[in-house]
């Protein structure tokens, strides 16, 4: 390859790198701290603020040292820095939970730092990479703004390909770690084009880290099945008694509760059986609107043994968690349907006579 094209792959597998990396931040936080609106600004802020930094520090090094090599070593070690987060992830934010459980702003805080020692770093120093690989490309002034425009829009198409197949591709596949790691050989490989061809060792040691197994992402008592999906961390608890509790993301809310010998819960599920009693007449038609794993369809089925029951959830995942440990697929009266509620009830013409949200 010649130097520019080498230059033009660089920046294009950065853009990949640095988005690919907030993304998977988002997944490595959300069982720790939640998703929620403070989360992402911490991780969107920081993200920011250290390309911020990056750019300008990319640009002052590149003037005073204008060459390949030291771009190279920049981003092989943006490359290593994404390698080993996802392994420092989990004894850093255990660590970061159980020290602020007590405080009411623990998410905010514990979000806002991890993102900041685990992921500022290596994303700063990928930010270096445009600015740098622009007075590298450089044969002239007159074609300053060509060249500049070129590089960041490759940059820009990396960052967009970076989002989407982490997001809707592989995270679901193969996971978040897996993920980091796929981002972090493609990153080695752009610094070891300006090195020497030996440096490529480094993109294949990488990429010879996707064979170690991810093992659990979050440990917890009584821990059964855990997993990723396109939406949200899943984790299934099973409890000495045999009772099986859901919980999403940070898991500080439980989703859906199964016993092994009886419907009712002694928790808020149950407080839907006494809608009924309102109604002239015993339903016939029912949508439970977030059907998680089924257990307010469950008990349904048990006492109204007569209604039909839509179960709308939009993760599938959910919905196959909930056939596999929560007793869905033993009950008759259910029809679990993967979907958005709002659009689902925008466009279904089915009438119910109870909604339940």
């Amino acid at each position: 390859m010649t130097r520019p094209r080498r230059l033009y792959t660089l920046v294009f597998l950065a853009g990949i790198g640095t988005l690919a990396t907030e993304i998977c931040a988002s997944r490595l936080l959300a069982p720790y701290f939640g998703s929620s609106t403070i989360v992402w600004a911490n991780i969107i802020g920081l993200v920011l603020a250290s390309l911020s930094l990056g750019y300008w520090l990319g640009g002052r090094i590149a003037d005073r040292r204008p060459e390949p090599r030291v771009l190279g070593t920049i981003v092989l070690v943006a490359a290593l820095l994404v390698a080993v987060a996802p392994f420092l992830a989990r004894p850093f934010l255990e660590l970061s939970v159980e020290g602020l459980d007590e405080v009411s702003e623990g998410a905010a805080i514990g979000s806002f730092f991890g993102t900041l020692l685990l992921f500022a770093p290596p994303i700063t120093l990928m930010g270096m990479a445009a600015p740098f690989a622009i007075r590298l490309a450089l044969a002239d002034v007159e074609h300053a703004g060509s060249v500049a425009g070129r590089l960041y829009s490759l940059s820009t198409v990396g960052s967009l390909l970076g989002t989407f197949l982490s997001a809707l591709v592989t995270i679901p596949l193969i996971g978040t770690q897996r993920t980091l790691l796929i981002a972090a050989a493609l990153l080695a490989l752009g610094g070891a084009l300006l090195l020497r061809r030996r440096w490529l060792v480094v993109s294949l040691a990488v990429a010879a880290l996707l064979a170690i197994p991810p093992g659990a992402i979050k440990a917890t008592d009584g821990l059964i099945f855990e997993t990723e999906s396109r939406y949200q961390y899943v984790q299934v608890v099973e409890r000495a008694s045999g009772a099986r509790y859901l919980h999403l993301n940070e898991g500080i809310a439980v989703h859906s509760v199964w016993r092994p010998t009886e419907v009712l819960t002694g928790g808020v599920w149950d407080t839907f059986l006494v809608l009924p009693s309102l109604l002239p007449r015993l339903p016939q038609r029912v949508a439970v609107l977030g059907n998680a794993g089924g257990t307010v369809a469950r008990a349904f089925g048990r006492f109204y043994p007569g209604a039909e029951i839509d179960g709308v959830e939009i993760d599938p995942t959910v919905s196959d968690v909930g056939r596999r440990y929560f007793g869905m697929g033993d009950n008759p009266r259910l029809r679990a349907v993967d979907a958005d509620a709002r659009p689902f009830l925008r466009s279904t013409d089915d009438r119910y006579d109870l909604i339940f949200i």
